[in-house]
Formats: C-alpha cells, sequence, structure tokens
C-alpha cells in the first residue's frame, strides 16, 4: 500500500507528526472496542457472533502497525497518503461496527475523527471523500449490522423507538459533518494562505535588508572614495598646466581627467539619490521619454553593443512616477543583456491605461528555466549560466549578480515587478513593469 523511503531522516516532518498522531489517536479507538471484546467475553463467556469484530480488531491493528513502521522510514506523507489513511479509518471502522451492533453501538461517532481531520489537514476534495464515505458507511449500518447483545438500550421502549433514536443519531452526524467539512476546511484554508503570505513576506523583508545592506556598504565607499578622487582630480589639473607634457601624454591626462571628473559626478548623483530616497521625492515623466533618455545614456557608455529602442503603445505614452534609482535599474536590465554576450539589443516599449512595460531582449544562448525562476530572488553566479560566445564588440562577459537583484528592489518599491523568459529563436526577454502615474505618485 505504500512506499517507503529508504533514507531514515530523523530531521522533523509536520506531515509524519500529523500521520502519527492519527495513528495514537486509531490505536486508542482500538482499544476501547478491544476493551469491549473482553468485557463481552468474561460477562456472557460465550463467542458467539464475536468472530467478525475479532478479526476487524486484528487486521485494523496490523494496518496501523504496519503505517507505524513505513512512518519511520518515510521523509514527507503526501495528501493522497494521507488520505489513504482517513479511508482505512473509515472503511476499517464501518467494518468494526458491523460485526458489533451497527448504528447502536455507542462508538460509531467516532467517524467524525477522519472527517476533523481530513478537514484540518487536506485539501477540498479529499475532505469531501472522506465525508461522504463516511455518510454513506454511517447510512448502510443503520440497517446492516450483526446484532451485539451489549449494545441494545433501546430495547425497552419498543422497536419502532430505538429506531427513532437511532435516525435521530444519523441526522445529527449528518449535520455535523457538513459543518465540519465547510466551515473547518475554509478556516483550515485561511490559516494556511495566512502562513503562506507571511512566509512571503518574511523572504521579501530579509531580501530587503540584504539589499539595504548592500546600499549602506555602497553609501560608505562612495563617502570614502570622495577624497582619493578629489586628490587625483587636483593632481590631474596639475598635470595639465604642466608646460613639459609631449600632446599624446596631454591628450592621455585629460582623458583620465574626464573620467575622474565622471566618478565624482556619479558619487554626486548617489548622495542626491540618498536625500531624494529619504525625502520620499519622486518626479515624473513621460514613459518613453524616460525609456529613450536612459538606452541613448547607456549607449553612449558602451558604445560596441547596439541597442535599438521601439514604442509600441497607441496615442501619447502615459507618465510614470520615479526616483533616482529606477534609472539605475534600467541599466542594470541592458548591462546583463549586454554581458549576455549578445552584439545587439532591442527594448521595447508598451502601455495599456494601468501598466507601462518596458521589455529588454538579448540575442545570448538565453538561460535554463530552473535558473529563470531564482533570477532576482538572490545573486546568481555566472559560472551557472551557459558560457556565452566570446566577441569582441562585447565589453566584459557574465553578469546576472546583484545588478538584477537591485533591479527587483526598485521595480517592487516602485509598485511593479520584472519577468523574465527565454524569448523565441534565442536569447532572453526581461520585463519592467510599472504602474501608470497618478497625481498622488509623485511630484511633477
Amino acid at each position: 500500500m505504500f512506499t517507503a523511503a529508504a533514507n531514515p531522516n530523523s530531521a522533523y516532518s509536520p506531515s509524519l507528526a500529523n500521520l502519527r498522531s492519527l495513528l495514537a489517536i486509531r490505536a486508542i479507538a482500538l482499544l476501547g472496542q478491544a476493551g469491549v471484546l473482553a468485557y463481552v467475553l468474561l460477562v456472557s463467556r460465550t463467542t458467539q457472533s464475536l468472530w467478525g469484530m475479532a478479526i476487524s480488531l486484528v487486521l485494523l491493528a496490523l494496518v496501523t502497525v504496519a503505517s507505524l513502521w513505513w512512518s519511520t522510514r518515510a521523509r514527507e506523507v503526501g495528501n493522497r497518503q494521507f488520505c489513504v489513511q482517513l479511508m482505512v479509518d473509515v472503511l476499517g471502522w464501518s467494518a468494526l461496527m458491523y460485526y458489533s451492533g451497527g448504528a447502536d453501538n455507542p462508538f460509531i461517532s467516532y467517524y467524525i475523527v477522519p472527517l476533523v481531520v481530513a478537514a484540518a489537514m487536506l485539501p477540498w476534495r479529499y475532505t469531501w471523500l472522506v465525508a461522504g464515505t463516511s455518510v454513506a458507511a454511517y447510512s448502510l449500518l443503520l440497517y446492516y449490522r450483526v446484532p451485539f447483545p451489549l449494545f441494545s438500550p433501546h430495547a425497552a421502549m419498543g422497536h419502532s423507538q430505538g429506531n427513532v433514536h437511532s435516525l435521530g443519531m444519523w441526522f445529527n452526524f449528518l449535520f455535523s459533518a457538513g459543518l465540519i467539512t465547510y466551515f473547518v476546511v475554509r478556516m483550515a484554508a485561511v490559516l494556511r494562505d495566512q502562513e503562506a503570505e507571511a512566509m512571503r513576506r518574511r523572504e521579501d523583508r530579509l531580501r530587503h535588508d540584504q539589499i539595504l545592506a548592500v546600499a549602506s556598504l555602497a553609501a560608505g565607499t562612495a563617502h570614502e572614495l570622495g577624497t582619493p578622487l578629489a586628490t587625483m582630480t587636483l593632481l590631474v589639473d596639475e598635470l595639465c598646466e604642466g608646460p613639459g607634457l609631449s600632446p599624446e601624454a596631454r591628450d592621455d591626462v585629460e582623458l583620465l581627467r574626464q573620467q575622474l571628473l565622471q566618478c565624482r559626478g556619479t558619487l554626486a548623483e548617489l548622495s542626491r539619490t540618498a536625500e531624494l530616497s529619504v525625502a520620499g521625492e519622486r518626479q515624473q515623466a513621460a514613459a518613453d521619454r524616460f525609456v529613450r533618455g536612459g538606452v541613448e545614456r547607456w549607449s553612449a557608455r558602451r558604445p560596441r553593443v547596439s541597442c535599438s529602442f521601439a514604442s509600441n503603445g497607441r496615442g501619447g505614452a502615459p507618465l510614470i512616477a520615479f526616483d533616482q534609482t529606477l534609472p539605475q535599474a534600467l541599466d542594470n536590465l541592458l548591462n546583463n543583456a549586454a554581458d549576455t554576450g549578445s552584439a545587439s539589443i532591442a527594448v521595447t516599449l508598451d502601455w495599456d491605461p494601468e501598466v507601462v512595460r518596458i521589455a529588454v531582449r538579448d540575442r545570448g544562448p538565453g538561460a535554463p528555466a530552473a535558473l529563470l525562476a531564482r533570477m532576482g530572488d538572490r545573486p546568481v553566479d555566472s559560472a551557472a549560466v551557459e558560457p556565452a560566445t566570446a566577441s569582441p564588440d562585447v565589453d566584459n562577459q557574465g553578469g546576472l549578480g546583484i545588478g538584477l537583484v537591485l533591479a527587483r528592489a526598485t521595480a517592487e518599491r516602485h509598485g511593479g515587478r520584472i519577468t523574465l523568459a527565454n524569448a523565441e529563436g534565442g536569447g532572453c526577454i526581461a520585463t519592467l513593469q510599472l504602474p501608470v502615474a497618478t497625481a498622488e505618485t509623485g511630484d511633477a
């Protein structure tokens, strides 16, 4: 009936713990019926009509012991396996009740136990299966049973009154089964949803804490770099004013001066971004102007990679609200596309009344589906991705690290998200989705 995992695992498993609790409940109920059987044997000293009950007890006990042994070797218990155990409870108990008075046996109420367990643990379809089987078994035991001398409490009332009492018990069970199946399943589903939501929020909080740590490190590094850059800029200015430089050396020094100024400008922009983030200020711009400007700035820094931009939306592009981190997120997506080895990148803008979509497609080798599913959750080692074909038109190889994680966090902070997918014909498509700005989402 079961397939045991041949690797004993001492780690705690909630599903196995629940199964063992169910087996313990079954064992206690069987001990109660065994006590009833022993009492009848001692009082009446007869074995008439007791063999069926005894055999049912033994078989159900053997199944319980075998299930307990299996639970010591398994790692997890799936919904189907747990449902099988509950059906064993219902069917085995039905056989036991059949040989011990049927619906007159006061232990008939045990049917509630597997029903409650199913409602609390299993999805709807399994719970309704257990409930339907229990109600059907109880209904049959009203008419089909082996009389049991001990359980005839209605003998003094007369046959008709006994039947009325049994039918009343049956209606009570039917009503209880309906309430339990409907409301307990709903409450259990709500609790599972709340647990899943709490787990998702905890993962988001951990990821944001990691990003905050990276941002703090970047801010500290930027502060430490300010003084050396100022010193180097001053020295380069003095070199430029020196009369003994050759024209070639002067050109090199001038290029170095421009690069230092660009670094100082980047640090100043970083400080300004931090100030705006603390103040919570955002600006608004048309989506096509924002994307076109980002693509032009990025193309100036990576001139060896061809990057095209196209707008597929109808009418005027809507506004989006953003802070200074959103252009950097777009840069990260473009850098990741270029780092795959793609010689060309296509950026496409589309929108509807609620959402703006910015798609960045490369012509690289693509990525496995399992890897795409976890990109952006944590930094991905570039060695895990299929190596890109070396190309003289690409500045560097690798990527898919912290940049994508930061881009995803930025998108979520702006109320959007980033999705990744392999494109038909090769390459990947990274889609940045952002909400259309309203008067409340930023200051124009």
